[in-house]
């Protein structure tokens, strides 16, 4: 009996905890944002290089992707320090989704 009671107790502390993490990951200070946008943008500048190689290909479809990803990664690369604090000051968060949405979404604004 008393086992059952210990692993109930187990149980429910765990479930506590894991529900108290995301609240405790959300209070994040300025800095650490600033820090995990730049890191985000670091990445999308990175996976959009990998796909400049496409413009060797033979495939239209693939140039026109490798082209894009090209002006992606000019726009990023010159954009940056403007793109994180516009994600700071707009609040953001830190969903991956919710960033790349963003990034994209400040590349067809200010590109077409």
């Amino acid at each position: 009996m008393q086992a059952k009671v210990i692993c109930i107790l187990f149980l429910v502390s765990f479930i506590l905890i894991i529900g108290y993490a995301p609240l405790a990951a959300q209070s994040t200070s300025k800095d650490q944002l600033v820090e995990y946008y730049e890191l985000c943008v670091t990445k999308k500048i990175i996976n959009c290089k990998a796909k400049t190689v496409l413009q060797t290909s033979r495939s239209v479809n693939l140039r026109q992707k490798a082209d894009l990803s090209n002006r992606q990664v000019i726009f990023f690369t010159s954009n940056k320090n403007m793109l994180i604090n516009e994600m700071v000051e707009q609040g953001i968060g830190q969903k991956q989704y919710k960033v790349d949405h963003y990034l994209n979404k400040r590349f067809y604004e200010l590109n077409n």
